[in-house]
């Protein structure tokens, strides 16, 4: 339906160009959705919902994730942006999935950043496999020169769990 224009009725504009969908499926898979074309918005009245943080090829794998088209490849190119996505819009299994495949990939080029978001999003899992990646694999010493710009960034709740993690490790030597 998506790649056909069958009955769309929705124009979404992102960062760098349109994209139409369908009102009812945005609706059915995101109760942000549902809200805005449920009650009186302007996006409901203009038929246009504007998604101006994402990148067409970004709203696009949204959107194949909505419609239940979205390839693997696509996923893992864009699982940060569409963890942030699902976290938005409140499409849990969206966050669920994108957990899953951050998760696969951890090393020390992606561990901070991973770390952040997973704070960020309240990713549970994520940052319970980052926070292990860095101290029980002693992946610590190899990202040191990144910490300074991670605590500089970090929220102070994510800086003490860090440091509740410093401390247990070093509790346990």
């Amino acid at each position: 339906m998506l790649k056909e224009n069958i009955h769309i009725d929705l124009v979404i504009e992102t960062l760098d160009g349109p994209l139409r969908a369908h009102r009812a499926i945005l609706a059915s898979r995101s109760s942000v959705f549902d809200g805005m074309f449920g009650n009186d918005f302007k996006e409901k009245n203009l038929g246009v919902v504007k998604i101006l943080n994402m990148s067409t090829d970004e709203v696009l794998t949204f959107l194949s994730y909505i419609y239940g088209t979205i390839k693997h490849d696509d996923f893992s190119k864009h699982s940060l942006t569409l963890m942030a996505a699902a976290d938005i819009y409140d499409i849990q299994d969206l966050k669920d999935c994108s957990e899953e495949i951050l998760l696969a990939d951890i090393n020390t080029t992606n561990v901070l950043k991973r770390l952040g978001t997973a704070w960020l999003y309240k990713a549970n899992k994520l940052m319970a496999e980052c926070l292990k990646y860095l101290f029980e694999f002693g992946m610590l010493y190899v990202v040191r020169k990144e910490l300074k710009d991670f605590f500089r960034m970090a929220d102070r709740e994510l800086l003490l769990e860090f440091f509740e993690e410093v401390f247990t490790v070093w509790k346990n030597l």
